[in-house]
């Protein structure tokens, strides 16, 4: 049987107990609360499961409605390097427009004037150096910024706000006005149309719990201080504000942009949601919804497009893997070899891509460009296909942690090992499937790795529970088995005990006797008995009773204490005593054993031998000059199963020399590991080999050695019983 055969088997004779079940709910309930109270503790395995949904199922790009313009190695070789002078990047800037976009969002930040500017480089060499007609013609000049500034005005472009690494200024520049609005959820909506009037509106608040517009800073990340580009492009007439803030998540890797987000207590857009509301261009919707109800931000929207969010106001990202389509070279756009219908209605991304691996950062399927993470949200919002960890996915793990445990506290005990085996892989099994089924049809990240975890941790307490209490049976098995073997030690002493020593017929030269009993087991059901009736008569019987161990061992003391009792009682015929010991003995047989014996009273004075055979292996004569051969006789059944039952009594006339040698099936039955039997003419044979004149000590250990040579070590079939008594002659040779 396996170890988990036997682990389940443990956890079956646990259910009756309830250890294991007790050790399991010892587990769960803790691993509950931590499950909902401190859910960060399993940001590590959850995480590493949100990724393998996307590995595995990586989102193909099929849209061309976005498109990043990269300032790429290719376009620095070829102009030089950054930051170029703003009018090249004005003049860049223009030819995207120009084309129609749109929205433009620039995922970078002019925070400095354009020191390659004529007045900033007439500034630091100084007028003194050039003669006056040169100053004049450089004053003449149009400055960069304004030429960059002038490009930007009125058109769908978005430019970005930093949060500096250092302490910036409290930010109070503009941004696109936000309209909160308060949204019960689903379910209230659906309990306060069916509720009776007078009862809706408390209904509505008792259900919709804190207004999260008065807490916004508890639910949206938070930004005191800002870095914004100068006044020129900031102030630009129609320029949109939009936040570059991209949070990692504790890992380092990136899974979520924020789409809204406070900016000195003030509502602020992400770069991403701020080019939406450019691209509507509706005026009559220049804000941005902010829908919240009690668990926090329930969506975003600008004029008809409404976005689902996470309640902290992010959106997590469905990444494709990096792909070349999706980026424009600056330079390519500067040279005219880019199509206007390449930009017309796309949203178009300006950022920086060739300076180094700066900008790299680690997600779920590559490192990519933050930039081009920008560019896959807009994918996801415009094609629908974002990824969504909806509000009620805690409760739900939660629930199918409880669940898929209960299922393992009540079911494992009861089942076979099998079933146990199938329940425990069906489990995950079935987390697994609902886990990636959901995000395959909806896109729904749901954790079922805590799941999992808290289902190994349930697993594993029964199983400790289980091995600890099948390690506290063994223990007391073990004590048992001391006592037990104690017990049997002090009965198998017992038992040699009520069997006769040699001794007590010592001293008589008219015979010789030796006898020996080995049991298959401590104690066994075999038993042998002799003593002097009176000067010249000797009793002698041996008995096999049915069945082995301590039923046996008690039985044969009873029929021998009782056969003993009726030869004591003075008569000299052998099948009265025979007859009175079955009666006897029937009287106290509950459980219907009976004994096979062999008895006989020898006159050491003639030497003739009474015996009665009652069902029992006939007995070997050794006699000189002849071969052993068995002794006859009418005989009975065995003892007990007949209760009146007239055995009749033979007779048989010994020589002086003569041998009489009594054997259970002990030798005759005893078997090889095989299944071989000695036999009966095996055991002939070793006493034919005997010399004349040996003693019956000789006999009996022959019989006993070519017996233990025979099954060659393999464990006894049975007791094992020899009587052997040799006549000398009415007198010592």
């Amino acid at each position: 049987m396996t170890g988990w055969s036997l682990t389940f088997k443990g956890l079956g004779r646990l259910a009756a107990t309830g250890w294991g079940r007790r050790a399991a709910w010892a587990v769960l309930i803790p691993f509950l609360v931590l499950q909902l109270a401190a859910p960060a503790l399993f940001d590590a395995p959850r995480f590493a499961l949100f990724d393998s949904y996307q590995r595995l199922f990586t989102r193909d790009q099929h849209t061309d409605a976005v498109v990043i313009v990269a300032i790429d190695d290719q376009s620095l070789k070829k102009v030089g390097q950054w930051p170029w002078p703003r009018q090249i990047q004005a003049r860049l800037i223009a030819k995207i427009l120009e084309a129609g976009p749109a929205a433009l969002g620039i995922d970078m930040l002019w925070p400095e004037a354009d020191q390659l500017s004529p007045e900033q480089w007439l500034r630091h060499i100084g007028d003194g150096r050039l003669s006056a007609p040169a100053v004049s013609e450089l004053q003449a000049l149009p400055r960069h910024d304004d030429l960059l500034a002038r490009t930007l005005a009125g058109k769908p472009v978005a430019i970005g706000v930093g949060i500096p690494e250092n302490d910036g200024s409290h930010d109070s520049g503009r941004l696109a006005p936000f309209l909160q609005r308060m949204e019960p959820p689903a379910y209230l909506t659906a309990i306060l149309e069916h509720a009776p009037g007078i009862l809706r509106a408390r209904l509505g608040t008792l259900l919709a719990g804190r207004d999260p517009r008065e807490h916004l800073e508890d639910i949206l990340p938070d930004f005191p201080f800002t870095t914004r580009s100068i006044a020129a492009f900031d102030e630009a007439d129609g320029v949109g504000h939009g936040m570059l803030s991209v949070i990692p998540d504790p890992d380092g890797a990136f899974r979520r942009l924020p789409m809204v987000s406070l900016v000195s207590g003030r509502p602020a857009p992400g770069l991403e949601l701020e080019m939406l509301r450019l691209a509507v261009r509706n005026p009559s919707a220049d804000h941005v919804d902010l829908h919240l109800s009690s668990h926090g931000v329930e969506s975003v929207s600008v004029g008809g497009l409404d976005i689902p969010t996470q309640e902290d106001g992010s959106i997590w990202v469905n990444f494709s893997q990096r792909d070349r389509q999706r980026f424009v070279s600056a330079v390519d756009v500067l040279e005219g070899r880019v199509p206007p219908q390449r930009f017309e209605r796309a949203m178009v991304l300006l950022g920086e891509t060739g300076l180094g691996r700066v900008d790299l950062r680690m997600t779920p399927v590559d490192q990519i460009q933050g930039v081009e993470i920008r560019a896959q949200l807009l994918e996801n919002i415009l094609d629908g296909t974002f990824a969504r960890r909806p509000h009620w996915a805690e409760m739900a793990e939660a629930g199918l942690t409880l669940f898929f445990a209960l299922l393992l506290i009540l079911l494992a005990p009861s089942l076979r090992p099998r079933g146990g085996l199938i329940l425990g892989a069906a489990v995950p099994l079935c987390l697994a499937g609902l886990g990636f089924g959901l995000w395959l049809h909806s896109r729904i990240l749901l954790d079922i790795a805590t799941p999992m975890i808290g289902q190994a941790a349930v697993m594993m307490a029964l199983l400790s529970a289980g091995f600890a209490q099948a390690d506290a049976q063994r223990r007391r098995l073990r004590l048992a088995a001391a006592k037990t073997a104690g017990e049997l030690e002090a009965a198998h002493r017992i038992q040699a005990g009520i069997l006769p020593s040699l001794a007590s017929v010592a001293g008589d030269a008219r015979f010789d006797m030796d006898a020996l009993m080995i049991p298959a087991r401590q104690i066994g059901g075999d038993f042998f008995d002799f003593f002097k009736m009176d000067n010249d008569h000797l009793f002698f019987a041996v008995g096999d009773v049915s069945g082995k161990g301590m039923p046996a061992a008690l039985f044969m003391a009873l029929g021998k204490s009782l056969c003993k009792s009726c030869a004591l009682r003075g008569e000299h015929d052998i099948g009265a005593i025979i007859n009175r010991s079955n009666r006897e003995i029937s009287r106290d047989n509950p459980e219907m054993l009976f004994i096979t014996l062999f008895a006989g009273i020898l006159n050491l004075a003639t030497g003739e031998l009474r015996f009665c055979n009652a069902g029992h292996d006939q007995p070997f004569l050794l006699r000189r000059g002849e071969p052993p051969h068995s002794l006859k006789g009418v005989g009975g059944p065995p003892l007990c199963i007949v209760e009146d039952f007239d055995y009749p009594e033979d007779s048989v006339q010994l020589k002086p020399g003569d041998m009489l040698c009594v054997i259970t099936d002990g030798i005759t039955e005893a078997m090889t590991a095989e299944g071989d039997v000695m036999g009966r003419a095996r055991a002939e044979e070793v006493l034919a080999g005997l010399a004349n004149d040996i003693s019956a000590h000789t006999a009996t250990k022959a019989l006993h050695d070519a017996a233990d040579d025979f099954v060659a070590g393999a464990d006894a079939s049975d007791d094992l019983t020899i009587l052997a008594v040799r006549w000398n002659g009415p007198i010592a040779p």
